[in-house]
């Protein structure tokens, strides 16, 4: 089985797949107003090709083995993601027509809080807890689990192993 490190992400690191924002600690983001009451707005935005509503929804995730086993994309829709209440690791890959090229993929260490915006057409996945089960965050426009949502189990001989 092939193996992946999961690395610390970075603004930098991920910029291929998407965009970072630290909803849970948003300073030196633009903000309104002052303790006790300070919101910071348009911290992040996630471009999508339709004027459908954004869903929020969540996903609830157990500790399993983190072995990539299958892969998914959404052609026209931007995916966020949200760790609420541990660390996660997730796994990304460049845009590629329905071609998987799973040799391009790449693992990153997401800390809890830390809003994570995959651009349409980056293959992803159900992201890794770290330490426990936990729920996350999940922000699509309406109904791209039916619509706009590739997704393709691996044969055994194509997992690919985190660490």
């Amino acid at each position: 089985m092939k193996i992946m490190k999961a690395i610390p992400i970075t603004e930098e690191n991920f910029l291929p797949f998407g965009y970072l924002a630290n909803i849970a600690n948003p300073v030196g983001y633009y903000s309104m107003g002052e303790y006790p009451c300070t919101f910071y707005r348009d911290i992040a935005l996630a471009p999508n090709g339709s004027s459908d509503p954004i869903a929020f929804g969540s996903l609830s995730v157990g500790k399993r083995p983190m072995v990539v086993t299958d892969v998914e994309y959404h052609s026209h829709t931007s995916e966020v993601m949200m760790p609420l209440d541990d660390d996660m690791v997730i796994y990304a890959g460049p845009a590629s027509n329905d071609e998987i090229q799973l040799d391009l993929l790449h693992a990153f260490l997401v800390p809890k809080g830390t809003m994570v915006i995959f651009r349409a057409g980056v293959w992803h996945g159900a992201p890794y807890p770290v330490h426990q089960d936990c729920t996350v965050l999940i922000c699509l426009p309406e109904r791209t689990y039916l619509n706009d949502t590739k997704k393709y189990l691996l044969n055994e001989d194509e997992f690919i192993s985190i660490q």
